[in-house]
């Protein structure tokens, strides 16, 4: 009888620890910022959520730029990622196995954002000399895409035949404004808002755009995977948002995949500045 119950025990042992190991791992980008260890700490507390009610591992695969992001989706080394409108655009023209699930709300309730061109309060602008003009990363959708859009829609400048360089991330592009190298930047509303009592001034800002969302690899994740991780996050109680990290404070919406159907990525945008 006793080895019998050995035979058993270690049968079960043999058994739970096949299926122990057959977690599936999910690896998740988020989107790429100045700091790589404080935006990992911020996606952690969502992630470790996310991994106790699926079930299963998520693992950080950080990306330094938006580009190394698309060519992780198309390699499968991607399987969720934290995008912005543009690189989600862009993305999906060259690889449609992509879909937006869900967005996270703003104070106000609502998940747009927008994008405005800013300049230091005491400089004068004056759209007939030439710019010098500060911007994020070229797939940043307040990068190149809408500086250009706002420079000839409200002042009939084109950015391209202006003197330009990318810093990397909105505030680089604002803080170098403040530190004379440019005469404007192209940023985020609400981060341009942070700089607006050192001295930055907003000139232009742009109509609503589509939220910044989770997305999803439809070709290395199923089809019940996506529905799962969907219901998981839009199912969050209340209680716990502000737990899970700031962005997802005030709650989470389902994104409608239309509304970036707005963006033209018709247009080329250059990789690289070109100011020496």
């Amino acid at each position: 009888m006793k080895l019998l119950n050995r035979s058993l025990l270690v049968i079960t042992l043999l058994f739970t620890s096949v299926f122990a190991t057959d977690s599936k791992t999910i690896y998740f980008t988020p989107l790429p910022m100045k700091n790589e260890k404080k935006t990992i700490e911020e996606f952690l507390p969502l992630m470790d959520y996310m991994e106790k009610e699926l079930s299963l591992k998520i693992k950080f695969n950080y990306k330094k730029d938006y580009s190394d992001i698309l060519d992780g989706f198309i390699d499968g080394s991607i399987d969720i990622a934290y995008l912005g409108p543009l690189p989600f655009a862009t993305l999906k023209s060259k690889y449609p196995y992509i879909k937006p699930i869900v967005a996270f709300k703003h104070q106000d309730g609502t998940i747009s954002y927008r994008c405005v061109i800013s300049k230091f309060s005491k400089d004068k602008f004056d759209p007939s000399q030439p710019l010098r003009v500060a911007l994020t990363q070229p797939l940043s959708t307040c990068g190149y895409y809408s500086t250009q859009k706002l420079l000839q829609e409200r002042f009939g400048i084109d950015l391209s035949k202006q003197k330009y360089s990318y810093e990397m991330s909105h505030t680089n592009a604002l803080i170098g404004v403040m530190k004379e190298k440019f005469i404007i930047a192209g940023s985020s509303e609400d981060i341009a808002k942070k700089h607006e009592s050192l001295g930055m001034e907003i000139i232009a800002t742009t109509e609503p755009l589509p939220a910044f969302s989770i997305v999803v690899n439809t070709k290395t994740l199923s089809v019940d995977e996506i529905k799962k991780i969907s219901q998981t996050l839009l199912n969050i109680p209340h209680k716990k948002y502000k737990t899970l990290g700031k962005r997802v404070q005030y709650g989470v919406l389902p994104v409608n995949e239309k509304l970036y159907d707005s963006l033209n990525i018709q247009e080329i945008i250059p990789q690289k500045g070109n100011i020496q």
